[in-house]
């Protein structure tokens, strides 16, 4: 190991230095190779003190597929609900909300979701074992794209190359999400310690939330996206329908990420819920 370390010192010296800058501080960049030599690439690398020698391998450009990337107008203006602070008080409030309901005794579920576990063929091991993977897996994603992924493809991807991308990762997210939620309500009978009237309710509030998104909300949002596009390529930016499609999408797109937070929130909900009944 410190072999290691001492060779890497030894190239740090040789290359003149290569400062890191901070993750939020990099912007939309390719790489783009200016000899017959493989270029070596690295997201956040400071191209001002890299020597001549090793410029040769490193050239970043900022760059955007699109025809109008000089204009600095904002593609949607970020709501409020959009904002950290707003997520961060939302999960803080879900997390007292849990926290406290978890303190009370248990209410008994709705004779729906009774009428349900009657039919369950598994056994509560089996359930329990369903229960949990499709609450990490759907938890687990939801915070990685909502928080991890889709913030840093927002900082480094062109605008277009973003739209793009969304575009086919949020139908197989919600549908993913969707069928983990449903998972859970299904086995939740099978877990007489977790069973409560709190439980049930964020689980289907998060189902629905989901279920809006994945038949509704992301479709027209991105369906809006992908016109406004197309006036864009078209010179036609500035005319009246470009700007109602652009007050479309701000609505679509806001509602679709509030709906995304309360599905998160309620995930959090049953999460406490789910540690509760593990240190009894």
């Amino acid at each position: 190991m410190n072999r290691l370390f001492a060779a890497l010192l030894v190239l740090s010296a040789l290359g003149g230095g290569i400062a890191f800058s901070s993750p939020s501080a990099v912007k939309p960049i390719h790489t783009q190779a200016i000899s017959s030599q493989r270029p070596l690439a690295f997201l956040g690398v400071s191209s001002s003190k890299v020597s001549p020698k090793s410029r040769v391998l490193l050239n970043f450009t900022p760059k955007d597929d699109n025809e109008v990337s000089d204009d600095t107008t904002p593609f949607i203006r970020p709501a409020l609900h959009n904002s950290n602070f707003f997520r961060a008080i939302s999960i803080l409030y879900a997390l007292l909300f849990a926290v406290y309901t978890s303190s009370k005794s248990p209410e008994a579920t709705t004779n729906a979701l009774s009428k349900i576990g009657k039919h369950l063929v598994l056994s509560s091991k089996a359930a329990a074992a369903v229960h949990m993977l499709s609450f990490g897996t759907w938890f687990g994603t939801v915070f990685y794209t909502t928080f991890v992924a889709g913030i840093t493809m927002f900082k480094n991807l062109p605008r277009r190359t973003f739209g793009t991308l969304q575009s086919k990762l949020f139908p197989l997210y919600f549908k993913l999400c969707t069928g983990m939620i449903a998972l859970q309500i299904l086995t939740l009978t099978a877990m007489p310690d977790v069973l409560s009237k709190t439980s049930e309710v964020s689980l289907l509030v998060a189902f629905f939330s989901t279920l809006l998104n994945l038949l509704y909300l992301e479709p027209t949002s991105t369906q809006v996206m992908f016109d406004r596009y197309k006036l864009e390529d078209d010179g036609k930016r500035d005319s009246d329908e470009y700007k109602s499609l652009a007050k479309s999408f701000g609505k679509f797109h806001g509602i679709s990420s509030l709906t995304n937070l309360i599905a998160f929130c309620g995930g959090i909900i049953h999460a406490v819920r789910l540690a509760s009944s593990l240190a009894v």
